[in-house]
């Protein structure tokens, strides 16, 4: 597995631009995080991919910016958001519209689908860790604010 550091089931891994749909978001947020994905382990990482929807992907380290984790004194049970992502979350389709409505600014996506910062913060809320304030509205997530939550530390960011 090609990784900057040794990754950890649970790591934040916040992605750069990669194609046009990451540059409106890179707009729309300026902010150089346009994707994000939690790694799982054994080289991979649970995410909603761009067309694809919800799933455990092979991990990829292109275009990786950085890498955030919950600090060790927090309480984050990492079984418990696999369990979610298992029953709940897995093989939901890609929110398209609410992609649109978050870059928009507009009324909110759809309930039985997801783009990835917002399963990023549910993922870690079915956890019992809240990465940004739990009355945010998860369709409202922005991968910036996967960069930004102070909720997070760095392990690793690319020069």
């Amino acid at each position: 597995m090609n990784s900057p550091i040794a990754l950890q089931p649970g790591d934040t891994l916040v992605y750069g631009r990669a194609d046009l749909l990451d540059l409106a978001i890179e707009l729309k947020t300026w902010s150089a995080a346009c994707h994000v994905e939690i790694y799982a382990g054994d080289g991979m990482s649970f995410a909603s991919r761009n067309g694809l929807g919800v799933d455990r992907y092979k991990y990829r380290a292109e275009q990786l910016i950085a890498v955030r984790r919950v600090p060790l004194d927090s309480r984050f049970e990492f079984a418990e958001a696999e369990q979610w992502f298992q029953d709940d979350a897995r093989h939901q389709k890609y929110d398209w519209l609410g992609l649109l409505c978050f870059t928009l600014a507009v009324k909110q996506g759809s309930p039985n689908k997801m783009f990835c910062s917002e399963f990023w913060k549910h993922f870690y809320h079915h956890g019992g860790y809240e990465v940004i304030a739990p009355e945010w509205p998860a369709d409202k997530t922005a991968p910036a604010q996967c960069l930004q939550t102070p909720a997070l530390q760095t392990v690793w960011l690319a020069k």
